[in-house]
């Protein structure tokens, strides 16, 4: 349920390795992966119980999983000499896949003088540093600018031209910094007026260039560090969270320009379940059409890997109005049953469970024999069951003759076993900052404003609760996300002493003791699948949801690794999946790529 992070303000040992266990790995996968091939499942998750959440996909986002970096761009911001930011924003013209056309302004009005010398983007910006402050926030060293098309790039912050020729400049970074990254500008467009502008814009590390030349999408040890994980969830990839997306025509493609801006292409994320063998988490629009739906299914069934499982979820959190998709869901459930005598939350839960039955009716429709492929997700809250009984029942829909929504395929329900929450503020003024009060807040009510039997006793009292109320309608709960969330944001800021508890608890072995209590509940009782939110993301006032901070960090020793990527890991290995038909297959691949051979170039 975290907010998605606002975009940081411009401002700013060595690189972690990922070790030679995991670099085998990565290459292992490189091996048995072309793009649009499937891997299928993988020795290392085959059998494992846990997934990942993948962090949302912008430049300050320490996630970074693409080969070409410029895919993690924002929106073109309006410049000059003189001025960073100009707000001409509005009168770019841009093309279909989002590349300026012309550096002219499209303002029909004679009086407006138009300011803007250039428009840029930024990549590799506010990158947490790796490795718990140590190391540095991402790579040093040569990238590779390739480009189609006539005219000029800028390069600024921590990025230095060393070479260019036509479609490719090369740009040095000999320090990165925090507040930096690389700026990236277009200084002049298509000078013969030919229409041949600057567009198809790549960014890559110099030693990664073939494998982008090769068709490839992902870093190496990207690859590498999902490995063990038998489910990815494409929630924040996908943009969902307020999505305004409600037609086919209009999704992000393959082309555009940033993946940053409005969510990652269906294809690349089925490209990565394909690359590491894991079942595909995804989530539908909530405003999107059944024409949308069908199109999704069909594609994600032409693509996804034929052993692999596709877990496809009808928005997020839609009982959660902190979104707007709770309040368009109560809207059109009020529109949908004007005169039912229902409370405006019950029409949400309502008209929720009747898309998710139709949701779920068209993907199995679409799948046909391979329907059983297909598991239908309810999404209900943690600390409530009604909210998903009353939308598995969904009453209203059922009156209209249509049956129970949990009759149309529902294949689980997903809920988010977060544990955590507010502390006392003078827990921060003990001598150790209120860490030893915060871990004993996990197991005991060490303060009136901590739940019985502490953090980690509540979310289990939630989960015995789910167990007992699915009973009824034969279905199994899993998580869609999980983990500890404790969080700042919005009473205490970046500095504070609260945030820096909340900081330090997440760098504390403690906290992967309590990673591991918190799993092992979850398996007695009765849970099945559980995904981590999220794998990579920075720690501050909005939350520590990442198990890592930076894709630099160390992971390999596993001794070395942040505390909680630790208990995922050692969790993974402990525990095969205890439920019935977990197990995923293992099988060979027909097509052979040309995978890299070089060690170095794997890293990170």
């Amino acid at each position: 349920m975290r907010f998605r992070l606002p975009a940081p303000l411009l401002g700013t040992v060595h690189g972690a390795a990922i070790g030679v266990a995991l670099l085998c790995a990565a290459v292992a996968l490189l091996a048995a992966w072309v793009p649009g091939n499937a891997a299928a499942a993988t020795p290392a998750n085959a059998r494992s119980p846990l997934g990942l959440d993948l962090d949302g996909v912008t430049y300050y986002s320490p996630e970074q999983p693409f080969l070409n970096i410029f895919k993690t761009a924002g929106a073109w911001v309006t410049g000059s000499s003189s001025t960073y930011d100009t707000g001409e924003e509005a009168y770019l013209q841009l093309d279909a896949n989002g590349y300026p056309t012309t550096l002219s302004a499209s303002s029909a009005d004679p009086h407006v003088r138009q300011l803007f010398t250039h428009a840029g983007v930024i990549l590799l910006n506010n990158l947490p540093n790796s490795n718990f402050g140590s190391g540095p926030p991402y790579r040093a060293g040569n990238y590779v600018v390739l480009y189609d098309g006539q005219g000029t790039l800028l390069y600024t912050l921590d990025a230095r031209l060393v070479s260019s020729s036509a479609g490719r400049d090369v740009i040095n970074v000999a320090t990165p910094t925090y507040g930096g990254g690389i700026g990236i500008s277009i200084a002049a467009t298509d000078p013969q007026h030919t229409g041949n502008y600057i567009r198809n814009i790549r960014v890559v590390k110099a030693e990664e260039e073939r494998l982008l030349d090769a068709g490839y999408i992902f870093r190496p040890g990207f690859l590498g560090l999902l490995q063990n994980f038998r489910a990815l969830r494409f929630m924040d990839w996908l943009d969902t969270n307020n999505s305004t997306l409600s037609s086919w025509s209009s999704r992000p493609t393959l082309d555009s320009a940033s993946w940053g801006i409005s969510g990652v292409p269906i294809e690349a994320a089925v490209d990565l379940c394909n690359a590491v063998g894991a079942d595909c988490w995804l989530n539908v629009p909530h405003m999107a059409d059944n024409n949308y739906m069908t199109q999704m299914a069909t594609l994600v069934h032409q693509m996804l890997g034929g052993t692999q499982k596709v877990y496809i979820e009808f928005s997020n959190e839609v009982w959660n109005y902190i979104f707007s998709q709770a309040s368009y869901a109560q809207t059109q459930g009020q529109a949908m049953w004007p005169g039912a005598n229902a409370t405006p939350f019950d029409l949400n839960r309502n008209w929720f469970g009747m898309r998710t039955a139709q949701m779920c009716d068209i993907w199995k429709s679409t799948w046909g024999a391979d329907a059983s492929r297909v598991v239908c997700v309810l999404g209900a809250q943690a600390a409530n069951t009604y909210t998903a009984t009353e939308s598995l029942q969904c009453p209203l829909w059922t009156g209209d003759g249509n049956g129970p929504c949990a009759a149309h395929g529902i294949g689980a329900v997903a809920i988010a076993p977060y544990f955590g929450g507010a502390v006392p503020a003078a827990w921060t003024s003990q001598p150790d900052g209120g860490l030893s009060s915060l871990f004993e807040s996990m197991t005991q009510q060490n303060d009136p404003s901590i739940p019985a039997g502490g953090w980690l006793g509540q979310i289990s009292q939630w989960e015995a609760a789910y167990k007992t109320a699915l009973v009824p309608f034969n279905l199994p709960f899993i998580a869609y996300e999980s983990g500890q969330t404790f969080q700042g944001f919005p009473k205490y800021s970046n500095g504070s002493p609260m945030v820096q508890l909340f900081i330090a608890a997440n760098h504390d072995p403690r906290m992967a003791a309590a990673y591991t209590t918190a799993l092992n509940s979850w398996k007695a009782n009765g849970g099945q699948l559980y995904l981590q939110f999220v794998d990579i993301s920075p720690y501050n006032q909005y939350g520590e949801w990442g198990a890592l901070q930076s894709f630099l960090d160390t992971v390999y020793p596993l001794s070395r690794a942040p505390p909680k990527w630790q208990a995922l890991q050692n969790f993974i290995a402990s525990n095969p999946c205890w439920w019935a038909q977990c197990t995923g297959t293992v099988t060979g691949t027909t097509a052979t790529p040309n995978s890299p051979t070089n060690l170095q170039s794997m890293q990170n």
